[in-house]
């Protein structure tokens, strides 16, 4: 099979899209990434060695602005540059993860007639992928509540593909639930949270608990946050680390007992795969509020707590915390609901829905 692989932008697009691409090139597959050259995936596939294909498109904010109207015509110009390489390569079907980088990839699939599948990981999705929906094969998604809005017959919940290394520490997590002292994450994703960062160490400080917390602060709040943390002396009790690679990630999430966070898809389905359960503090500025979307739904099965930002302070959020520190029971019954919604094989799902189209 040859497959093209696309979506991103950001790396909520990317990661997925390249942990599906190193499960089809396992099964003997020919994969290309084909992106934006100004989003994360040519670092990225440079990174894990994928051929990677890069074209001119960006996001499109508004028509209504001049960088609307040049963001547009930037698009139809990389659909006709991938016409034209499509004619050349002749792949088999075309998988995308949505974001502006997929959206001429899509285009050009289309117009030569080329099957595809799109996965939406977001409960609400986004514009790339409401339009794309409309030709694809199949709709692949993360969350029970999106299928609402794509055509009926077309959607397959597969979950999301997050990276093997987690995924594989994931079925040899060490730390019981009921394991003390317990455990604290705190992680905005990529870029970090200020907001959360600032009430999350607060709360470490005045904690008369036996807790210990590792703190991913994103690193462009890494060195604020370790001043405040040197300021403070708890360092018997508390980390401070700006990031952490795969295999360390891996590590962390198969010690960590609870986490605090955002409320991105992938995010929540490292927690799913882990059994962890959570206090989630949605990005107040997603598109289409797709955070508090995800949240919620994992609140609806008992994995969870949910905190409005407009709400957050130390106090509101040592209050969310003890419902889990205080009841190991609370505890392992998120565990077992976050085991009934992750899906383990994602990417295989995936991928039957490519061989099928």
């Amino acid at each position: 099979m040859r497959l093209v692989v696309t979506g991103g932008g950001t790396g909520g697009h990317v990661y997925p899209a390249l942990e599906l691409a190193r499960y089809a090139k396992s099964q003997g597959a020919e994969v290309e990434y084909y992106g934006s050259l100004r989003g994360q995936e040519a670092n990225l596939c440079r990174r894990q060695d994928f051929p990677f294909r890069g074209f001119p498109s960006e996001p499109i904010y508004s028509i209504k602005h001049p960088k609307g109207w040049r963001a547009v015509a930037r698009l139809l110009k990389a659909s006709v540059k991938v016409y034209r390489v499509f004619g050349a390569t002749r792949p088999d079907v075309v998988f995308s993860t949505g974001g502006y980088s997929s959206a001429p990839v899509i285009r050009a699939a289309a117009m030569r007639r080329i099957p595809y599948v799109i996965h939406e990981q977001n409960a609400v999705p986004g514009r790339s992928n409401r339009l794309a929906a409309r030709g694809a094969s199949a709709v692949a998604t993360t969350f029970n509540a999106a299928a609402e809005h794509f055509p009926a017959g077309r959607v397959v919940r597969t979950g999301l593909p997050i990276r093997h290394e987690l995924r594989q520490r994931a079925l040899e997590r060490r730390l019981p639930m009921d394991a003390y002292p317990l455990r604290m994450m705190v992680v905005g994703g990529s870029q970090g949270a200020a907001a959360i960062n600032e009430a999350a160490i607060a709360v470490a400080a005045r904690s008369v608990r036996d807790l210990r917390w590792l703190h991913l602060t994103g690193p462009k709040h890494f060195e604020m946050m370790f001043q405040t943390y040197e300021k403070l002396g708890i360092g018997s009790i508390y980390q401070v680390k700006a990031f952490l690679e795969g295999a360390e990630m891996a590590d962390a999430y198969s010690e960590t007992s609870i986490v605090i966070g955002r409320a991105g898809a992938g995010t929540i389905s490292e927690l799913a795969a882990f059994g962890l359960p959570s206090v989630l503090i949605p990005y107040p500025h997603a598109q289409a509020n797709h955070q508090v979307h995800n949240a919620r739904e994992i609140e609806s099965i008992g994995g969870a707590i949910v905190m409005d930002q407009s709400r957050l302070e130390p106090a509101t959020l040592e209050q969310a915390l003890l419902k889990w520190i205080d009841v190991a029971a609370a505890r392992e019954s998120a565990r077992e609901a976050l085991a009934g919604w992750d899906v383990s094989d994602a990417a295989e799902r995936i991928w039957a829905l490519l061989e099928q189209a």
